[in-house]
C-alpha cells in the first residue's frame, strides 16, 4: 500500500487530491487475477441488479447504442469515442455526457408523464411512485454530486407540496447542499458538487429575468449565457481555458439532448424487453444518424473552434470576477443594459489582464518537467519576451499493450497542462537536440496542438523529419549563435559532420547560456567522446547549472568533464523506477565527488529555476 501519486509537474491532474475529493487516502496495486469482490453492503443488491440490467442491455443493442445508453442514463461514459469526449469538454458540453439536473428532470418529466397521462394513475399515487423510484435511480446512476444534487431536491419539493408547504427554491437548494456536505463534507471539492450548485443557483437567482423573456428561445439563449458566464472562473482555475463560442454550441445541443437523444435513451431501457423491430428502430437511430451526425457536425466545426487559453487564475481575480458578474446580473435585472453592458466588458477587461500577467513580470523561469525517461525544458524569459522549448519527450514504454495506444500521454498530461497553466500556445523556439523518441517524439503532438514559430535541429533532420513543404528547420552546429531578444545561445556542438546520424546521441545540440545570474549547460544526451571535444575546444569552459548529459548514464558526466566544469547545480531527467537505471550510481558518485547540489526529477518531480537580472532561486514539485 502507498500514499497516492502527486501532481509532478506545474498546472497537472493532481491524482492524490482527486482521490482524497473522494475520501480515498492509500491505493494498492496487485494482479487482477487476485481480485475478487463479494458485496457485503447494503448498496450491494441494487448494484447487482444495475449490472444484470446493463449485461441485458448490451445482449439487445449494438455497441454503439449500448455506449450512448450506459452514458446518458447510467452515468458511464468510459466507452464512448475519445474524440467526441474531448470535442464535447472543449465546447463546454460535458454537462450533456455526465448525469445531471437536465437528466434528471427528463427522466422525472417522462415518467410522470407515463403514469399519469397513460397508466390513468392519480397526481398523487404518481408522486409517490417517483419519490420511491428516484433513489434508486440515484444509485443506479452512480451516485455522481449532479444527481445527487438533482434526485434531494425533487424529493424534497416533493415532500413539501404533500405538507402543504412552499419554500423558496434557494432554500431548497441550500438545505440539499447542507444534507450532501453533512453525508460527506469531501464532496465540496469535488468539481461535479461545485459546477452543479453554481449553476443552480445562479439560474434561480436570474428568475426574475428569465420570467420576463419574450419566447423559449431567448430562455434558452440566457439559460446558456449564465451558466457559462458563472462558471468561468472555476473553467480556468481547473483547465486554464474557456470556449466563448460555447454558448452557441449549448443552442443547438442542450434542445437536441433534451427533446430527443436523452429520451430515445430512456425509452430504449424501459422497453428494452420488446421484440427484435424495436430494438433496431433504436440501433438504426444511434448507428446511423446521431454518432455520425455528432462526428460529422463536430468536425465541420473544428475549423471554427475558439479556445481561449487564458492560464492560472489568482483568488483575487475570482472574487473580482465573481463580485463584477454580480453586478452584472444586477443591472440586467433592472433593465439598465448600457451599465449592464460596461460591466461586462469590465469582465472580457479583467480575463484578458490575468492573461497579461506573464508580459508584466520582470522574472523568467526555466522549467525542467518530469516527462519520465526523457528530457522537456521550457524557459520562459521575462516580460515573456520569448518561449523557449528545448526537446519534446515521449516517454517510451516496453508495454506492447501500449503499442495500440495512439495517444501521447506524456505530451497530453505532462507538457500541454504546463504549457496551457502558463497561457502558452506559442513555442517561439523549439530546440530538438536529437531525434531519439525521449526527446523528441511529442514534437508531432505539439505541432499540431501549438503555434511553433521556429524549429531548431542537428544536421540530420532530413533522416528523421518526414518530408513538409512548410518544414524549413534552422541547423545548429558548433561555433553559431542563438540569439533570442537579449540572450545568447551559443552552440558548443555538434560538427557539420563527424559521428554517423545513427549515433543521435553524440549529435546532439550543446547549447551554453547566462540565464539571470548563473550560467547554463543544456547538453541532450552527449557520451563521455564528446565531452572531451567540448573540454578541448573550450578550454576555459565553466558552469554554474549543469543539465547533466543522457538522463545521468553511466557513460556520461566523465570525471574529467565535471572536474573542468565544477557545476553548483545538476540537474537530472529521468524517469522514476526506469529500467535504465539512471541515474547512473557512478555518475551520481562522481557528481557528490565534486560537491555539486543534486537535483532529479525522479525524485523531485519538476524542477524550476526563477530568475532575473540580480538574482535567481530554485523550486521543486516534491520537497
Amino acid at each position: 500500500m502507498k500514499v497516492p501519486e502527486e501532481a509532478r509537474n506545474p498546472g497537472a491532474f493532481d491524482y492524490r487530491s482527486y482521490l482524497k475529493s473522494m475520501g480515498i487516502y492509500l491505493q494498492m496495486n496487485i494482479q487482477q487475477k487476485d481480485i475478487h469482490c463479494v458485496g457485503k453492503d447494503w448498496m450491494a443488491y441494487p448494484l447487482q441488479v444495475k449490472n444484470h440490467l446493463l449485461q441485458f442491455l448490451k445482449e439487445q443493442y449494438t455497441d454503439e447504442s449500448y455506449h450512448w445508453i450506459q452514458a446518458l442514463i447510467f452515468g458511464d461514459k468510459d466507452f464512448l469515442s475519445e474524440e467526441i469526449i474531448q470535442e464535447f469538454q472543449h465546447w463546454n458540453l460535458s454537462h450533456l455526457l455526465a448525469i445531471s439536473g437536465l437528466h434528471a428532470g427528463l427522466i422525472i418529466l417522462f415518467i410522470y408523464t407515463i403514469l399519469n397521462r397513460v397508466c390513468k394513475l392519480s397526481i398523487e399515487t404518481s408522486r409517490y411512485i417517483i419519490m420511491i423510484f428516484l433513489p434508486v435511480y440515484a444509485v443506479f446512476a452512480s451516485g455522481n454530486p449532479p444527481v445527487l444534487r438533482a434526485v434531494m431536491m425533487a424529493e424534497l419539493l416533493f415532500i413539501f407540496s404533500i405538507l402543504g408547504r412552499r419554500w423558496p427554491v434557494t432554500d431548497v437548494v441550500s438545505i440539499t447542499a447542507i444534507l450532501l456536505l453533512l453525508q460527506n463534507p469531501l464532496l465540496i471539492y469535488q468539481l461535479g458538487f461545485q459546477f452543479s450548485f453554481l449553476v443552480t443557483f445562479s439560474l434561480i437567482m436570474s428568475g426574475n429575468i428569465l420570467r420576463r423573456l419574450p419566447s423559449y428561445l431567448w430562455t434558452m439563449i440566457y439559460i446558456s449565457f449564465i451558466s457559462q458566464m458563472v462558471l468561468i472562473p472555476l473553467q480556468i482555475l481547473n483547465f486554464y481555458y474557456i470556449s466563448p463560442l460555447s454558448i452557441f454550441a449549448n443552442l443547438f445541443f442542450v434542445p437536441y439532448f433534451s427533446a430527443l437523444v436523452i429520451p430515445v435513451s430512456l425509452i430504449a431501457v424501459l422497453f428494452s424487453w420488446l421484440p427484435p423491430p424495436f430494438t433496431d428502430v433504436i440501433d438504426f437511430y444511434f448507428s446511423r444518424f446521431h454518432e455520425p451526425m455528432l462526428v460529422w457536425l463536430l468536425n465541420e466545426v473544428k475549423e471554427i473552434q475558439l479556445l481561449w487559453v487564458i492560464g492560472e487564475i489568482s483568488v483575487i481575480a475570482i472574487i473580482a470576477y465573481f463580485a463584477g458578474l454580480f453586478l452584472f446580473m444586477k443591472l440586467l435585472e433592472v433593465n439598465q443594459k448600457m451599465k449592464a453592458l460596461f460591466t461586462a466588458t469590465l469582465l472580457i477587461v479583467l480575463l484578458i489582464v490575468v492573461q497579461l500577467q506573464p508580459y508584466l513580470d520582470s522574472k523568467g523561469t526555466v522549467t525542467m518537467l518530469d516527462v519520465g525517461q526523457g528530457d522537456t525544458i521550457v524557459i520562459e524569459l521575462p516580460y515573456r519576451e520569448g518561449v523557449v522549448m528545448i526537446d519534446a519527450a515521449k516517454e517510451m514504454s516496453l508495454n506492447k499493450s501500449d503499442e495500440k495506444n495512439p495517444g501521447n500521454p506524456t505530451a497530453e498530461y505532462a507538457i500541454k497542462p504546463y504549457l496551457w497553466s502558463k497561457g502558452i500556445t506559442t513555442i517561439d523556439h523549439l530546440i530538438v537536440t536529437h531525434f531519439d523518441q525521449d526527446h523528441f517524439g511529442s514534437y508531432t503532438y505539439l505541432q499540431k496542438h501549438f503555434n511553433i514559430d521556429q524549429l531548431y535541429t542537428n544536421p540530420d533532420f532530413e533522416e528523421f523529419l518526414p518530408a513538409q513543404p512548410s518544414l524549413n528547420p534552422h541547423i545548429l552546429t558548433k561555433g553559431m549563435k542563438l540569439m533570442i531578444d537579449d540572450y545568447i545561445f551559443h552552440v558548443l556542438s555538434p560538427h557539420d559532420e563527424g559521428t554517423s546520424p545513427l549515433d543521435q546521441n553524440n549529435r546532439s545540440i550543446v547549447l551554453y547560456t547566462k540565464l539571470g545570474d548563473r550560467t547554463w549547460l543544456f547538453t541532450g544526451d552527449i557520451g563521455s567522446e564528446t565531452e572531451r571535444e567540448i573540454i578541448a575546444d573550450y578550454p576555459e569552459l565553466q558552469v554554474d547549472i549543469l543539465k547533466v548529459p543522457h538522463h545521468g548514464s553511466k557513460y556520461s558526466s566523465s570525471q574529467l568533464f565535471l572536474e573542468a566544469l565544477r557545476p553548483d547545480f545538476a540537474l537530472i531527467s529521468a524517469g522514476e523506477h526506469n529500467l535504465y537505471g539512471h541515474p547512473a550510481p557512478e555518475t551520481l558518485a562522481r557528481l557528490q565527488q565534486n560537491h555539486t547540489k543534486i537535483l532529479r526529477t525522479d525524485i523531485h518531480g519538476a524542477i524550476q529555476y526563477r530568475f532575473h537580472k540580480m538574482g535567481s532561486t530554485f523550486r521543486t514539485m516534491n520537497p
